[in-house]
């Protein structure tokens, strides 16, 4: 396929994510399983409505990866401490809840296979079909949001006045009014995981800068594809890099650095950025503290399949097509998309 003017997400049933879970729920537990599926709703928002209406700290609500607002989805979450009637009663805006069963446990960020994705693209002239086998592993727009790498980057050079000021969070900004000074105070009032995606973001912008440079090198160029924050370099030949590994830039990174092909590339970056490993320690808010770990380069793209071509009825003249697959967790379905158009 080669068309490049083609739209997805034009309507949130567009996209649809269904979690590959690993739970084996039980009759009795601490926890309650669910499915929450949503719709126009980011996953951490949920979470925190849920949370107020009953009473609950956020973290009392484990889920397993966060899913994306346009969309339509389906995940596992667990809860702490709350009936299954109480649950179902509640009247979320775009959520609805299915319950699974119980266990003694929390689901927490990775406790999952992957995901299945069912994703309407549209606007297109011709359809030269082609089975994706594998994509590089980038981590693609929703991974970012709206500063939310700059935001990870002030963070990590412990700028934490310039953080704030791109933080919109209506708790902090009540703590700045009574102590305008206390900008650790303020961060602090902000839940420690949504804090993380912002670190969590901004590594991911240094990984994405890690493989752009070794695919440039290491190989052959099919297409570029852009984002907010650069381009992605897409290559002829994916597999090809199917073993390799990229550290994710953490506390750890002068150890697992030290046995990554990436090195000279990794320190190149580092440099760049200003950055040294100690960085990743963020003694003020120890909750921040990231280790680091490793990321496939490139990963299978399973069970890929056409499942139709039609008329696209909301661009008129243009045709839609319907693709189905699996990807393992931590991995987007936007770059399979790319990867078919740029």
């Amino acid at each position: 396929m080669t068309e490049t003017t083609y739209k997805i997400k034009q309507i949130p049933e567009d996209f649809f994510v269904k979690e590959i879970s690993n739970l084996i729920p039980k009759e009795r537990g601490r926890y309650l399983y669910f499915i929450l599926r949503k719709k126009n709703r980011n996953t951490l928002d949920v979470v925190k409505e849920i949370a107020n209406i009953l009473h609950l700290k956020d973290k009392d609500i484990g889920f397993a990866g966060s899913k994306d607002k346009n969309a339509l989805t389906e995940q596992v979450c667990s809860i702490l401490g709350i009936s299954k009637e109480k649950l179902l009663n509640l009247k979320i805006k775009g959520a609805e809840f299915k319950i699974l069963g119980y266990g003694d446990n929390p689901i927490s960020l990775g406790d999952l296979e992957g995901n299945y994705f069912e994703i309407i693209i549209r606007n297109i002239d011709t359809v030269q079909a082609e089975e994706i086998k594998y994509i590089e592993n980038y981590f693609d727009e929703q991974r970012f949001g709206s500063n939310n790498a700059e935001i990870g980057k002030f963070l990590i050079h412990k700028q934490f006045p310039e953080a704030v000021k791109l933080i919109d969070d209506p708790i902090m900004n009540e703590y700045l009014q009574q102590k305008p000074q206390d900008m650790i105070g303020a961060l602090k009032k902000i839940p420690p995981r949504m804090l993380r995606m912002y670190i969590n973001a901004y590594q991911s912008y240094l990984w994405n800068e890690t493989l752009k440079e070794y695919l440039l090198k290491k190989g052959k160029v099919k297409k570029e594809s852009s984002y907010s924050l650069g381009s992605f370099v897409l290559v002829q030949d994916p597999s090809a890099c199917k073993d390799v590994d990229i550290p994710i830039i953490g506390f750890s990174y002068l150890e697992i650095a030290a046995k990554s092909e990436v090195k000279q590339i990794l320190d190149s970056i580092m440099q760049r950025e200003n950055l040294e490993a100690s960085d990743f320690v963020i003694k003020q808010i120890p909750e921040l503290t990231l280790e680091g770990e490793m990321r496939k380069a490139v990963v299978p793209v399973k069970e890929f399949v056409i499942k139709r071509i039609e008329n696209d009825e909301l661009n008129s003249n243009k045709k839609k097509i319907v693709v189905s697959f699996t990807l393992g967790k931590g991995s987007y379905a936007t770059m399979v998309i790319r990867s078919i158009f740029g």
